[in-house]
């Protein structure tokens, strides 16, 4: 309603001044020689004009002559209220107060046509914090919530676009942004770090208006922050300790909470969390009624040099130190092979050690192993393979180019009567066929023979076998078609192989897309997968392919990761690096340049990527360590490789010590197989 008074009254207006004769008008002078005829004055831009109280604008006139010609002429300006709006000789406007006022400029006796002005006030008009409360816990350096500020119009509402300048005004920390815009609610936030030394930190927060400076038009423009840290947190004991790495160190640690008085605050939740790769018995203890607390026994890391163990609480912390000695004595392979919950490496003397869940570890006990162990049998390999499936089994080629099997659905035994399908020990599969590469799927295996025929054996409900059937089979036998292959790699329920010149082919299991020919139509036997390029590799995972082409580009098809909507064609990664290996697990995909540097996307629920975190990457996702991998190799949820001077790292799921660490933690970064420390 106001609004439509005001622009009632700024009509009548215009109308008064449309009816003003020229002779009331401050004339320009100018010689007599030199004045020109005005015929007419215009204003640009839109009338009314609405404007923001304390803001300023700029009005441009143009003046013609009667013949219609622009001719230049000096201007008078005025405003009629000058309560409301003044402007100066050129013509800028500076709006004092809400209200109407019109706006004329004159020349040589003649009135441009008038613009209205509105003067108004929709926009910040009050500053306020919000939900700011200085915490009970905080010592100097930390970093709380952030401030934040809701700033808001004359009816209350949420102002947007507002820009409000924080800064630190005591204490010595800082804040940033300097400059934060508010939201659609109105809020504007920023980060504030507390400086180094304990006392009082303040900071304000101010809304800025025309030009950066601050905002007129908000009363009680100032915001203020106060926050006085103090040691809130004291070592009790166990600080300073030294002791071999992945020792426990003698003395349990403990620590005091106090409130800002010195006080003990008893029954309070205090957090323990130890770097280097360290751990304590205790990750989460409330304080005692002294206000005492301890994590129990701390056990360093692998990591030489100082480590520390970090106690907190809300914003307050404090760091015990320990000093870590020795040499780590770290386990080295030729070769490392993830699958399902365990890990298998061909060592030296080209025998196969595992270590994990039973039976995949191979040496015919009942109990799980943390740390490498050899298989039974003392067989000798050229090299291994995995199943992608969390209950499968481990195959490799012996020396003699036989394959051997061992774990769950092992697919061994050849008695269709009465077969047994898995076993605890390497076992041979009876035939007399030599074979160049194997791959073990979840419940069937597949295997290249020195002829470069493709063979396959076990369950076949899925046409994986590619045998032209879905009936099971417990003997190699050609797969159809009549190809030649040079790789073969086996998933939960589909196969895929390269033929001779690099086509890609695939078989069993298409419901979301396995086979990339565009369908999720199944097939018992080979079919070639929709892409111009040409391979070097090829794996198979639970749902989905990929394949590494000759030119160092991975392209995958299917269901990767959790959720995704299936590809049902090879998909490229355009920003990913180029690639000189590749491994397919169970759910995500491992890779490495040329350099060693690797590459890990896909599922991440249980930090099988190596990126520090838990979350899902689609694309190649550089994995965050220094070390150089000379190969690379995705299981089920966990990921291991051989670094460049041989030592064995993994990462990822440990519930049954596949990561060779005794601790069962999961690991979101790359971690050496530690067999012993020297000192």
């Amino acid at each position: 309603m106001a609004r439509i008074r005001r622009a009632s009254a700024l009509v009548g207006v215009l109308g008064a001044l449309a009816g003003c004769g020229s002779s009331t008008t401050p004339t320009p002078t100018c010689s007599t020689i030199s004045c020109p005829e005005v015929g007419s004055i215009t204003i640009a831009g839109p009338s009314p004009l609405i404007i923001e109280k304390s803001y300023h604008t700029t009005l441009t006139a143009t003046a013609k002559n009667k013949s219609g010609v622009t001719i230049t002429v000096p201007f008078v300006w005025r405003s009629l209220d000058e309560k409301v709006a003044t402007v100066d000789a050129n013509g800028r406007i500076t709006a004092i107060d809400t209200g109407t006022t019109v706006i004329v400029a004159t020349s040589l006796g003649v009135n441009s046509t008038p613009v209205g002005v509105a003067v108004v006030l929709h926009q910040a008009v009050k500053i306020d914090t919000v939900a700011f409360k200085a915490p009970n816990a905080i010592t100097p350096g930390a970093t709380p919530d952030s401030v934040r500020v809701r700033v808001t119009n004359i009816a209350g509402g949420s102002v947007v676009g507002a820009r409000v300048k924080f800064a630190v005004t005591a204490g010595g920390g800082t804040i940033s942004p300097a400059i934060a815009t508010t939201d659609a609610g109105g809020i504007a936030s920023a980060e504030w770090k507390l400086g180094p030394a304990n006392g009082v930190n303040t900071a304000t927060a101010v809304v800025l208006g025309e030009d950066d400076v601050v905002n007129p038009n908000v009363k009680a423009n100032l915001a203020s922050y106060s926050i006085t840290t103090y040691a809130a947190i004291k070592s009790q004991d166990g600080d300073g300790q030294q002791g071999l790495i992945l020792s426990t160190l003698p003395i349990n640690p403990s620590i005091k909470l106090v409130d800002s008085l010195g006080k003990p605050r008893p029954g309070i939740p205090v957090t323990f969390s130890a770097t280097g790769g360290g751990r304590v018995a205790l990750g989460i203890v409330p304080t005692d009624a002294n206000g005492f607390a301890s994590p129990g026994a701390w056990t360093l890391g692998d990591v030489n040099g100082q480590q520390t163990l970090i106690a907190k609480v809300e914003f307050a912390t404090l760091a015990l130190k320990a000093v870590a000695t020795g040499t780590a004595v770290h386990y080295s392979a030729l070769q490392v092979v993830a699958g399902g919950n365990a890990t298998c490496a061909l060592t030296v003397d080209n025998q196969a050690s595992c270590w994990g869940q039973e039976p995949l570890v191979g040496d015919s006990t009942l109990s799980n192993k943390s740390t490498p162990t050899v298989t039974k049998g003392a067989h000798t390999f050229f090299s291994l393979a995995a199943s992608p499936s969390n209950t499968g089994h481990f195959c490799g080629i012996g020396t003699e180019q036989a394959v051997y099997c061992w774990g769950n659905n092992a697919l061994t035994d050849t008695n269709a009567a009465n077969p047994v399908l898995s076993t605890r020990v390497p076992t041979r599969m009876p035939t007399d066929l030599t074979f160049s590469k194997v791959a073990p799927g979840n419940s069937h295996n597949c295997a290249l023979g020195i002829d470069q025929n493709a063979y396959c054996w076990g369950d076949d409900a899925q046409g994986q076998l590619g045998d032209f059937k879905t009936v099971v089979r417990l003997t190699p036998a050609i797969v159809g078609g009549s190809f030649k292959f040079t790789d073969i790699s086996s998933g939960f329920e589909h196969t895929c192989a390269l033929a001779l010149g690099g086509s890609a082919y695939c078989w069993g299991r298409n419901s979301n897309g396995q086979f990339g020919n565009g369908t999720t139509s199944g097939s018992s036997a080979p079919v070639i997968v929709q892409t111009p390029v040409s391979f070097q590799r090829i794996g198979a995972g639970s749902s989905f392919s990929c394949g590494l082409t000759t030119t160092g580009a991975v392209l995958c098809w299917g269901n990767l990761g959790t959720g995704n909507t299936a590809v049902l064609t090879p998909r490229a990664y355009p920003n990913a690096p180029v690639f000189t290996s590749m491994s397919v697990g169970g759910f995500h995909v491992c890779a490495l340049t040329a350099d060693g540097t690797p590459y890990c996307w896909g599922n991440n629920q249980i930090g099988q990527l190596g990126d520090s975190t838990v979350v899902e990457k689609l694309v190649p996702t550089a994995v965050a360590t220094p070390l150089k991998f000379k190969s690379i190799s995705a299981g089920y949820a966990h990921t291991c490789g051989v670094v460049q001077d041989g030592a064995v790292a993994c990462w990822g799921d440990n519930g049954f010590g596949q990561l060779g660490d005794s601790t069962a933690a999961v690991k979101t970064i790359p971690k050496y197989i530690i067999l012993s420390v020297t000192p």
